[in-house]
């Protein structure tokens, strides 16, 4: 039930349309230049057709007093002849009639940009889309634990509620240190500082697999690599986050109609929220059936495996080292 609530929160934030990208949709569907009837009308006003009535006097009165014949001389407002008859039949080949078809102007573009142009956009960024992932994987780590870490310590350990709490410090801790974090992602990029996240999250999990029994040595071991894991953690959220939002400054820069002024922020960071949500369901979803159904050890290793998946499509589409990116020395001077 609650991943059907999630599954349908994505869909919601990833059907939602701008406001400026919804009214030109709708000024462009329906044409002021339109009769009430629906139909396109001749938007060249210069054109003058035959009978009607111009500056007090006919056309024919015109011809009549040219020397020309009035006589045979069609009426414009004819209903038979508002057909494409007229619009095949014209006496002045000099003026040309623009014609508006009623169903629009004739686009290429497929049908989901058309109708949700800023999510399309997004959705097409594969370094964008590194950014969820990375998100997901990094909350899919720490739901996980939230799951299963207690119900270990009990068993394996005999810790009672407070004592579970202490060890579920060793694993948030590391986050209290963002800063150095994301200054290390400053410095050296979020690409290479991503991938060391990967890489010290997925070893301290592969290494928790190895904690099976009660003893000193095993708590301590446990506690160690529980703060490898939340550095690992830290490593993969928050440089990736940084990436997510300097692409998403180049999208507003190459599709400034599409975004507006409000720009992609906040359509950027609901799916961001979208797919840690659903992480945070599947997460202890996942480890708790494992756990259950086989033991501690193959669901850490579970959990190393997807962060060495993530790790693939961060090495391929995240971007680098900033060029405008505020070194620590330049930010103690300001």
């Amino acid at each position: 039930m609650v991943l059907a609530f999630v599954v349908a929160d994505m869909l919601l934030r990833a059907a939602l349309i701008e406001k400026k990208s919804a009214a030109q949709w709708d000024a462009s569907r329906w044409p002021s230049d339109h009769d009430v009837g629906g139909r396109p009308q001749v938007a060249n006003k210069a054109r003058s057709p035959v009978g009607t009535l111009k500056d007090g006097h006919s056309s024919g009165d015109n011809r009549a007093q040219a020397g020309q014949s009035p006589d045979l001389e069609p009426v414009a407002h004819s209903p038979l002849l508002q057909t494409s008859l007229w619009a095949n039949i014209d006496p002045h080949p000099d003026c040309t009639p623009v014609i508006q078809s009623s169903a629009g102007p004739q686009s290429s573009e497929t049908w989901c940009m058309r109708h949700f142009p800023s999510t399309t956009i997004i959705f097409r960024s594969k370094r964008l889309m590194t950014a969820f992932f990375g998100a997901f994987v990094y909350m899919t780590i720490i739901a996980s634990f939230d799951g299963v870490l207690a119900q270990f310590a009990k068993r394996t350990f005999d810790f009672d509620s407070s004592r579970v709490g202490l060890v579920f410090l060793a694993i948030s801790t590391p986050a209290l240190f963002g800063t150095g974090y994301g200054a290390l992602s400053d410095r050296y990029g979020p690409r290479k500082v991503g991938l060391a996240g990967f890489a010290v999250a997925a070893v301290g999990l592969a290494l928790s697999a190895l904690i099976t029994h009660k003893s000193k040595a095993q708590l301590a071991g446990l506690c160690i690599v529980l703060v490898l894991i939340g550095i690992g953690a830290e490593l993969i959220l928050l440089p990736l986050s940084a990436d997510m939002l300097y692409e998403a400054d180049i999208l507003e820069e190459e599709n400034p109609d599409v975004f507006g002024e409000a720009g992609s922020y906040s359509k950027v960071y609901s799916l961001e929220c979208a797919v840690t949500g659903l992480a945070v369901a599947a997460g202890p979803a996942w480890s708790g059936l494992m756990y259950e159904q086989t033991n501690w050890g193959i669901t850490m290793l579970t959990l190393a495996l997807i962060c060495v998946l993530g790790s693939i499509p961060v090495f391929l589409f995240t971007g680098g080292q900033q060029k405008g990116a505020i070194t620590l020395e330049e930010d103690g001077q300001a």
